[in-house]
């Protein structure tokens, strides 16, 4: 099972969206994972065991250094840009995750 993370500026309002479309996307590809939403400061908290972090480009900067791959994407909110990058990420670096 994969550890997802997705953290936004405070992480109460597009996290919190974003954690609801990934385990829609996660179900709906056969990707067994569990899904934490957090802002980017208690990311550090959330990290040590993330495999995937999913985040938008100017919060990348902002997190703690991580052995997670960083998944970013333009619009936290387009479930199908969300989809195409997430299942590319699993198929690339957990393919037993599918």
């Amino acid at each position: 099972m994969l550890n997802i993370v997705c953290v936004c500026h405070n992480g109460m309002g597009t996290s919190m969206l974003l954690k609801i479309n990934v385990n829609n996307i996660c179900m709906e590809n056969g990707i067994s994972a569990s899904v934490e939403a957090c802002a980017h400061g208690e990311a550090a908290g959330f990290l040590m065991n993330a495999d995937i972090v999913l985040t938008s480009p100017e919060i990348v900067e902002m997190l703690p250094p991580t052995d997670a791959k960083i998944v970013t994407t333009t619009n936290m909110l387009n479930k199908d840009e969300v989809t195409g990058l997430l299942v590319n990420c699993v198929k690339e670096n957990f393919p037993g995750e599918m």
